[in-house]
């Protein structure tokens, strides 16, 4: 077990030790979701970390930060890779549901996963949006607590997949996405679009979220809502109290 995992471990609350094998993965991925959350301070703090294993590492394992796709799923492909699973990297574009329009094209980095013969979906960084477990390209639909998830086979413009949701309202596309294995340099690129680019929708205002045991928290810069199974409470930001909310209540 290497130093990296042994503090991940640590970190997340896993068994010390404990080998992570495939049917493992709902578990651990469940335990990752708990501990980082999607945020968008590091674009707005215009703080360009290296998207290598020891500099995501670093960010993630030892501050009160998450991030945002790039990120984590690109710590997601390292951690799994320390583990001995067979994973790449690939690129896709989000689908805007409210504006039924594709977001900034190449934007979105998942994790691909070989085991046996079938080949699997993770993603940690996309928003609240999780399926917690390994999608399969059987288009099998897999249950989770955000919806339910499933890959469709459908060509676009924008790739050869579809990660397709269904909150309880029917399927929507998610994201569209091919299989071609992206490298620390693309990673780059797709972390510089999302700082410079006008179409981001990531570098002008503050916002984080993350899934908490029986619910999750969202955090704009109007408002913090926080939803568990005793409901939903939505109170007002004021200027300046970003950072103090994000940091006591998005941390153990």
């Amino acid at each position: 077990m290497t130093t990296m995992l042994d503090s991940l471990f640590k970190r997340i609350g896993y068994k010390p030790g404990q080998q992570v094998t495939f049917a493992d993965l709902p578990e651990f991925l469940s335990l990752l979701a708990l501990q980082f959350p999607f945020e968008n301070g590091a674009v707005l703090r215009n703080e360009r970390i290296s998207m290598t294993k020891t500099e995501l590492t670093e960010a993630l394992l030892n501050n009160k930060r998450g991030g945002l796709c790039y990120d984590l799923n690109a710590f997601l492909y390292y951690v799994l890779t320390e583990l001995g699973f067979s994973v790449h990297m690939v690129r896709g574009t989000v689908f805007n549901a409210k504006e039924q329009a594709w977001a900034l094209t190449g934007t979105h980095v998942a994790v691909i996963l070989r085991e046996g013969d079938e080949t699997y979906l993770l993603d940690t960084g996309f928003g609240i949006n999780l399926p917690l477990a390994p999608v399969p390209f059987s288009g099998e639909p897999v249950p989770s607590k955000t919806g339910a998830y499933r890959i469709r086979e459908t060509k676009t413009d924008k790739g050869d997949y579809l990660l397709e949701m269904d909150e309880g309202d029917g399927w929507q596309i998610g994201y569209a996405f091919s299989l071609t294995p992206i490298d620390e340099a693309v990673l780059t690129c797709v972390r510089d679009a999302i700082f410079d680019e006008k179409a981001s929708p990531f570098n002008k205002n503050p916002l984080a979220s993350k899934l908490i045991k029986d619910g999750k928290l969202i955090l704009t810069k109007d408002h913090f809502t926080k939803q568990t199974g005793g409901g939903l409470t939505k109170e007002d930001v004021n200027a300046g109290d970003f950072q103090t909310i994000f940091v006591h209540s998005f941390f153990d």
